[in-house]
């Protein structure tokens, strides 16, 4: 039976499925309309742009504590935990208002976000066999994807029609199915027995994690820049659309994630994820050169393809050469590593972009990949090729 089939055939691969798309609806249909409820409500722009921001600080702290949930309580418990904490969360909305509760909730979400993603992947990365690892990863991936998108499509839309209290309603409902099906039918997932766990700082420092942590901060840097700055330089260069560049992101992704698998076998975790680097400094060069409508669209041909093919490459590579005892951890410090890239890709390249402009700002995103990609394969090139 090929890849596909089989995961998918695996009931504890339903249930994550099932459960991330719902998750990710459920976050998604809120997040493109709370900036619009925020500002009715009297917050002025800095105030939201803090309450929005805070969400990335509260899963970065609080990641090596989820990264050891998922070591010591198994990946099941701590997908539960953040699952009714997100739940709790999007209730909170209905009665708080003002900055500094708004503040405190959205870090709260932050602390879900970090339980129920480390919990997720350290879950989807259990399935299945070694040989197939990367494919589990890839596919959950892909049902992340689908999540976001239905999610972010479909948020203004029932905004506009019924208002947020509908709106909260429907992603709580969406919440709950995710737990409910996550509680009744995925199996335990047991932390491994006889295995040593190491300190989460000697986990951290590991060559082996902290390499392909790097490279993932590299690619989160583009994709925080890209879709940050594409809509600006188009404003700036008086070019009709850049809905070009979304729509052949988008598309790349989830093909690239259908064959990541088979790029992996044929050419190694280590040389895949450095093509992949290669690939995403290609498409910010592209847009730093000549900056078009045409050139939006195969930049994100390319930055999909990168970012689609380097996490569940690099996230798999982690799984197969970490102890099952510190997967947890390990996955912890990956997965905090892009939320970094994520942060830093927008906030430090504006600076560069108010004074420098965006050709600069794009030729400095392709340096950092290329720096970042090069200690990734400088560090690893001599492991084994998975």
């Amino acid at each position: 039976m090929s890849i596909m089939p089989s995961l998918f055939a695996n009931r504890q691969f339903q249930v994550i499925a099932f459960v991330q798309i719902m998750l990710q609806f459920a976050t998604n249909l809120l997040n493109p309309v709370l900036p619009v409820h925020f500002k009715l409500t009297g917050l002025n722009e800095s105030q939201i742009g803090f309450v929005m921001g805070i969400v990335s600080l509260g899963a970065l702290l609080v990641r090596p504590w989820a990264g050891t949930s998922a070591d010591v309580r198994g990946s099941r418990f701590t997908l539960l935990c953040g699952q009714a904490m997100t739940s709790a969360g999007i209730a909170a909305y209905l009665f708080v208002s003002g900055f500094w509760p708004l503040l405190v909730v959205r870090f709260f979400q932050g602390t879900a976000l970090a339980f129920s993603g480390t919990g997720a992947i350290t879950f989807a990365s259990s399935v299945g066999t070694r040989e197939t690892t990367t494919a589990a990863i890839a596919y959950y991936a892909l049902c992340t994807m689908i999540g976001l998108g239905l999610g972010t499509s479909a948020g203004p839309l029932v905004y506009n029609a019924a208002g947020f209290t509908p709106i909260i309603a429907a992603s709580l409902t969406a919440a709950l199915c995710a737990l409910a099906a996550m509680w009744l039918y995925s199996q335990p997932t047991p932390p491994r027995a006889g295995e040593t766990r190491a300190p989460f700082r000697a986990v951290l420092a590991s060559k082996v994690v902290l390499a392909p942590s790097v490279c993932l901060f590299a690619s989160n840097f583009t994709l925080g820049t890209a879709f940050t700055f594409v809509p600006l330089l188009a404003l700036a260069r008086g070019i009709g659309s850049f809905s070009a560049f979304f729509l052949a992101f988008s598309t790349a992704v989830v093909l690239s994630r259908l064959g990541v698998q088979a790029i992996n076998n044929r050419l190694g975790s280590i040389k895949t994820s450095a093509v992949a680097g290669m690939v995403n400094a290609a498409g910010a060069l592209l847009l730093a050169a000549v900056p078009s409508t045409a050139a939006f669209a195969v930049a994100g041909v390319l930055i999909g393809t990168g970012f689609g093919i380097i996490f569940p490459t690099l996230a798999g590579y982690l799984v197969r050469n970490v102890g099952e005892a510190n997967r947890g951890s390990a996955l912890s410090v990956l997965s905090g590593a892009g939320d970094i890239g994520n942060a830093l890709g927008a906030s430090v390249l504006g600076i560069v972009a108010q004074t420098l402009g965006f050709t600069a700002v794009f030729a400095a995103d392709a340096l950092v990949i290329l720096v970042c990609t090069g200690y990734f394969y400088t560090a690893l090139r001599n492991t084994a090729r998975e």
